[in-house]
């Protein structure tokens, strides 16, 4: 004999009755715990896929946060770099211009210091009164 059918010997029918009412809320109490089982692994599924998708999302934020801060970085040193160029540009016109007046400064001043020393050379050579000739009496007092 089988226990319920045991119990269902010493108990009248009305209690038989109240046993299949209680296996019968067991077996649905059993599928509703399967069913709540089973919506609860959907659940946590969804929430693991949303989760997924949140992370990727917030990586793809993070990468393009990323690139657009290089971005800025790049043109910040752009910037900088045109700047610093554009001093060197500006302080080698003044170079150049100092050094071209200066050239000219240099170049007249070699001119000069040139013609004074042909000068020089000029008057050496020259006699203070007639050239003397070798063997003559020219220029001796008598």
């Amino acid at each position: 004999m089988d226990r319920v059918t045991a119990m269902t010997d010493k108990h009248g029918p009305a209690e038989d009755n109240l046993l299949q009412l209680i296996a019968s809320k067991e077996k649905e109490l059993e599928a509703k715990v399967a069913q709540a089982k089973a919506e609860a692994r959907r659940v946590v599924d969804e929430a693991t896929r949303q989760a997924q998708a949140i992370r990727e999302r917030a990586r793809r934020e993070v990468a393009d946060l990323e690139s657009a801060a290089q971005a800025a970085a790049a043109q910040e040193a752009q910037t900088l770099a045109s700047r610093r160029l554009a001093a060197a540009e500006a302080e080698a016109q003044r170079v150049g211009s100092r050094a071209s007046e200066r050239m000219r400064e240099a170049v007249a001043l070699v001119v000069r210091r040139v013609l004074e020393g042909l000068e020089e050379q000029t008057a050496a050579r020259e006699p203070v009164g007639k050239p003397v000739r070798a063997g003559s009496d020219e220029g001796h007092a008598p």
